[in-house]
């Protein structure tokens, strides 16, 4: 039976690791995982941007820069590469004709968003019969946010400094 857990907390609260030892483990049990993380990127001790890496291919790719950057796509200070992330998402995460164990999404965030191939590619996969571990924004607000969390397959785990092995365990036991 496949799962589909979202996983939302603060920001800082450590969705990101705990995202990535949940792939380690899953990792060292022999499963095929497909997915992406979406590492930030510093200089000089000061965050620049973000990465977007295939978790199978280990492939990376730019998703967000500060700068005089030339996109329409703009959060903050970060100037968004939706073209970049797009062609990613075709090249990469094609998994029509791959034989997967798990889906890992770090994250469905605000930048990834203005993508609508991802929106499209969420709730693809979110249809699927494949288990799904996938972070979310705690203060998003995003119709695609208000889709998920009425899907009666989805389990939404509260994370926060204090609980993290606790929701690492219980991942583990829902999807292994």
């Amino acid at each position: 039976m496949s799962r589909k857990i979202l996983i939302t907390g603060p920001p800082q609260c450590g969705k990101s690791t705990l995202i990535s030892k949940l792939i380690e483990y899953f990792s060292k049990q022999k499963f095929t995982i497909y997915g992406f993380l979406t590492p930030e990127v510093r200089e000089h001790g000061n965050r620049i941007g973000f990465d977007i890496i295939d978790i199978y291919s280990g492939e990376k790719s730019q998703l967000a820069r500060v700068g005089t950057v030339n996109t329409k796509f703009k959060l903050g200070k970060y100037k968004i590469f939706i073209d970049k992330f797009d062609k990613f998402l075709e090249k990469t995460l094609a998994l029509e004709k791959k034989q997967v164990d798990l889906i890992v999404i770090d994250e469905i965030g605000k930048m990834e968003l203005f993508s609508e191939k991802f929106q499209k590619f969420i709730k693809m996969i979110f249809s699927t019969d494949v288990s799904i571990i996938a972070t979310i924004g705690l203060n998003l607000k995003n119709p695609l946010k208000n889709y998920l969390l009425n899907l009666s397959s989805v389990l939404l785990m509260n994370l926060n400094h204090q609980n993290s092995q606790i929701i690492f365990k219980e991942v583990i036991s829902l999807i292994s």
